[in-house]
């Protein structure tokens, strides 16, 4: 049996992303500090009864747009079939979050502090 160099080395550096996560979460839930996830992040937006939707056909394909301002708060997520495209978040405009499903699928999960 042969190992697979690029195969051990993607498990290697999901295993540690895993491991960084969970990590910063449970140190966010000691220091008592908000955070959430991205995907939690873009479920609370779009259920949220103050969002703006915006549902458009562009080029055959739907995407809906949101906006939420919530206190200090200010969202913006662009999904299209239900998958997260885009979504930013400040707070008193201090970008917090800042996800692009082309450049960070990965931290789809990840812990965002809230502040």
């Amino acid at each position: 049996m042969e190992l697979d160099g690029s195969k051990l080395k993607d498990k290697a550096r999901a295993a540690m992303s895993k491991l960084k996560d969970n990590v910063k979460g449970t140190y966010y839930s000691m220091a008592d500090i908000p955070s959430s996830s991205v995907q939690e992040l873009a479920f609370f937006i779009q259920l949220h009864p103050e969002s703006q939707a915006t549902k458009k056909d562009l080029l055959g394909n739907p995407f809906s747009f949101f906006r939420l301002n919530l206190n200090q708060y200010d969202f913006y997520l662009e999904t299209r079939a239900g998958r997260i495209l885009h979504l930013d978040g400040s707070k008193d405009g201090k970008r917090f979050v800042s996800y692009r499903s082309y450049r960070d699928a990965g931290k789809l999960h990840s812990p965002v502090k809230l502040s």
